[in-house]
């Protein structure tokens, strides 16, 4: 992969993704004969116990997150909810408020699903230092790798096969998510086994993944445009104070790792929010 340089970007620090898969059944109805009288059997059959209060369908799908409990109200009421559709035409540019300063290793990461959502945990490794980046003179490091399919943000309307959100969190505890859309094409080496490991995944369990992840290679080139403003988090309780930074362009994964993705992951995107009076900054 070509050697990350610094990458200009906006970025406005304010006041910072996982989800149910909707339980469903079948039922077989056999028909037992006993004393000259017919009884009707019904058998259900069982699928995965979901591990999550809100999900992507139903009577917890987004639009009712906010009523789910109190602690969950902000999806209704926020103004800064993310994700969002960014306007390319309304962006504004400037290159001197913030830069993003990549210091990414090789990482290894454990993979917990629950429901409709996949968590990919960083692991420290002795003697090798955290995946972190820099942003206007603030050090974030890199905590856990997110997946949509399809994509949460758009980008003049449209909607990418994927996102990969790459959440990081300060020593002050602010966090920064850097967004970057994946479209059909070539195999994605750097991105390791995780598509294989969420194909396999069952709900509730973690899984150690056998390949460290390229982070770096996972990045779109250098010289990328980069898009940013103030959210939240996408998943309850989508809580506010969250800065992104979404790349323009998409990077690629071949056809069966998005396959094996969507397998568990499908629709789990909650739709586009009110941008409000926030302004969206590009470098």
């Amino acid at each position: 992969m070509p050697k990350k340089k610094v990458i200009t970007c906006i970025v406005t620090i304010a006041a910072s993704c996982v989800l149910v898969l909707g339980a469903c059944s079948s039922e077989d109805s056999t028909s037992k004969t006993k004393d000259t009288k017919t009884t009707q059997t019904t058998t259900k059959k069982t699928t995965e116990k979901t591990t999550l209060d809100w999900s992507y369908q139903g009577d917890t799908d987004p639009s009712h997150w906010g009523s789910i409990k109190k602690e969950y109200k902000i999806s209704d009421t926020g103004k800064k909810q993310s994700p969002i559709n960014i306007d390319t035409k309304k962006v504004k540019e400037d290159k001197t408020k913030a830069t993003i300063e990549y210091k990414y290793q090789p990482t290894m990461f454990k993979v917990t699903r629950k429901d409709q959502t996949i968590q990919a945990i960083a692991q420290s490794a002795k003697g090798r230092q955290d995946s972190k980046v820099k942003v206007a003179g603030k050090e974030y490091v890199l905590k856990e790798i997110n997946i949509h399919t399809p994509s949460e943000h758009q980008l003049d309307g449209k909607d990418f096969v994927a996102e990969l959100q790459l959440k990081h969190v300060s020593s002050d505890n602010k966090t920064l998510i850097i967004s970057v859309f994946v479209n059909q094409g070539e195999e994605n080496q750097a991105i390791a086994d995780i598509p294989s490991i969420v194909a396999k995944s069952k709900n509730g369990e973690t899984t150690a993944m056998k390949q460290a992840v390229s982070t770096l290679g996972i990045i779109p080139s250098d010289d990328n445009k980069v898009f940013a403003y103030e959210g939240s988090f996408t998943t309850p309780a989508t809580n506010e104070g969250v800065t992104w930074m979404v790349y323009e362009t998409p990077i690629t994964m071949s056809k069966q790792q998005l396959q094996d993705l969507k397998t568990k992951l499908n629709d789990n995107n909650r739709p586009v929010q009110a941008l409000n009076n926030r302004q969206v900054m590009s470098n």
